[in-house]
């Protein structure tokens, strides 16, 4: 009469958990699983209250605590347990891996996982999808495309087209094409994600949260096509792109802060999101909080002597923030720390360490070493062509800041050849409106101003060849003042600043006489 006291006690702990649970209320579902540990006579009642403690822990993102309890877990299975019940431990433990930035042991413990799981149950789904994540995130993107594919077969074999499962794996698409730089294909996937989530789990649920914060980046990094703004109910027709951006991260920011609390390696990816909008704002100080908040998480989530891929990103980000304000030794000393956190956790050839090497050689371009600057962009570009190909948006960039430390040295033929290469990869992979392409045109503008002065000088002067040049020069300006206007208004420095360049191309007959 006891024993069956005892276990009735222990339903009612779990079911109180479960609820507990599933309204996000993971201390108190902590501390009930704990108490119905007590009760518990089997090793399978305990494995699975375990795995229920090592779950919760993870999404606190108490990582450690979550990887020892995973282990007691494996612990109690016999050694040569084949059973789904340890592939779901290891594809925990997998998790975790992933999540410390720890790849290679990741991969190691999902092939371990999938070498022993039903290759027809939805858990072999959820490690491919998962092993996927891991070739994504280091870069192999054929890879992960091939898995996820076969994960996304899977599952819909299984739950059907409208099943969180599915949500999860769109939304890792997503990701994997915003990589690539295919943001319709990548926007298309989260509408389908959110759909999903939101029918599911409500309008708050942290899902929601990690989903709105990828629909952002997209819309910071692209305007998207008018007719996705008109599908998606949180996006405002007439807002610009950073409008829309911003608050598309407020929403995921109050989601994620209601599940998690305000210190969740989750809620530092927002942070640093919304940094990068105020940067581009020139808001360098209001940017710089939001980074060092999010590098705080980290370190307060994975120790301050563990290397994390988002420390390399975010030192990265704060490092930019002082080479705008011209403080070079420390932009530099920030960089090589960044470089170091990428190289260690996702390797020497990632696009996340060419991103940092072509940061570096802008403040070798600020401090005037055009040549070094040439070194370090050119080994940039080699791994973003390595990585992506020779079409992508950032090897466009990266080609406009070759082109300027060209410009540096005189040598504008060259500089002019790269940086028209430059706008037209941008004007494909980011439209006729974007900011990045707004530089670009200024930039091109500036180095035909460049040509025009040479073929003045030039004994005979180049006539034709001269008013080609301020024509395209022209041309230039006008449409970088016309995408800055739109963005920012009309008293933003830079339409002012254009406004004065088409005033000297206009008047360029008369000022050479004086």
């Amino acid at each position: 009469e006891l024993m069956k006291e005892k276990e009735h006690s222990q339903k009612i702990i779990i079911l109180q958990a479960q609820v507990e649970r599933d309204t996000n209320h993971y201390d108190k579902a902590l501390a009930l699983y704990i108490k119905a540990y007590r009760y518990a006579n089997s090793i399978p009642q305990r494995i699975e209250l375990l795995s229920a403690r090592g779950l919760l822990l993870s999404k606190k993102a108490q990582y450690e605590d979550a990887r020892n309890v995973y282990t007691q877990a494996l612990d109690l299975l016999r050694p040569n347990d084949e059973s789904q019940t340890k592939a779901e431990i290891l594809n925990a433990l997998g998790l975790i891996d992933k999540k410390c930035s720890n790849y290679d042991n990741a991969i190691e413990t999902y092939n371990k996982a999938l070498a022993i799981v039903d290759s027809h149950s939805h858990l072999w789904s959820d490690i491919t999808s998962n092993l996927a994540d891991i070739y994504r995130k280091k870069g192999n993107y054929d890879q992960a495309k091939e898995l996820y594919l076969k994960s996304l077969k899977q599952a819909e074999a299984l739950h059907g087209q409208n099943h969180p499962t599915i949500a999860d794996i769109m939304n890792n698409l997503a990701v994997l094409h915003k990589k690539e730089g295919k943001y319709t294909e990548a926007l298309n996937n989260l509408k389908q994600a959110l759909k999903i989530s939101k029918h599911f789990y409500g309008q708050r649920h942290p899902t929601i949260g990690i989903y709105l914060t990828n629909v952002g980046d997209i819309y910071r990094k692209v305007k998207p096509l008018t007719k996705y703004e008109a599908q998606i109910p949180f996006c405002s027709f007439e807002q610009g792109q950073f409008k829309i951006a911003e608050a598309t991260y407020k929403e995921a920011l109050t989601a994620l802060q209601e599940s998690y609390g305000p210190d969740h390696i989750e809620v530092a990816e927002v942070l640093n999101s919304m940094g990068l909008i105020l940067k581009k704002r020139a808001d360098y100080d209001g940017a710089e909080k939001l980074y060092k908040r999010a590098i705080k998480i980290v370190h307060d989530t994975f120790g301050h002597d563990e290397p994390h891929y988002k420390l390399g990103i975010y030192y990265n980000n704060l490092a930019d923030l002082d080479r705008k304000r011209n403080r070079f030794d420390s932009a530099l000393k920030l960089y090589q720390q960044a470089l170091v956190s990428i190289e260690k956790t996702l390797g020497p050839q990632h696009s996340e360490a060419g991103e940092i090497l072509h940061n570096i050689g802008q403040v070798q371009h600020q401090l005037g070493n055009y040549n070094q600057a040439i070194e370090y962009i050119n080994r940039a570009l080699v791994i973003i062509k390595g990585e992506f190909g020779d079409k992508h948006y950032k090897y466009g960039m990266f080609l406009n800041s070759l082109g300027l430390a060209y410009a540096m040295i005189d040598d504008y033929r060259i500089a002019y050849i790269h940086v028209k290469q430059a706008l037209q990869i941008l004007l494909n992979n980011l439209g006729p409106d974007h900011i990045e392409v707004c530089d670009v045109y200024s930039n091109l503008g500036e180095i035909c101003m460049k040509f025009v002065l040479q073929l003045t000088q030039q004994k005979p002067p180049n006539q034709n060849e001269r008013d080609a040049k301020l024509e395209e020069a022209k041309k230039n300006f006008i449409e970088a003042q016309r995408i800055v206007q739109a963005t920012f208004g009309d008293d933003h420095t830079k339409s002012i600043q254009f406004m004065s360049f088409l005033f000297i191309i206009e008047n360029f007959q008369t000022l050479c006489k004086l």
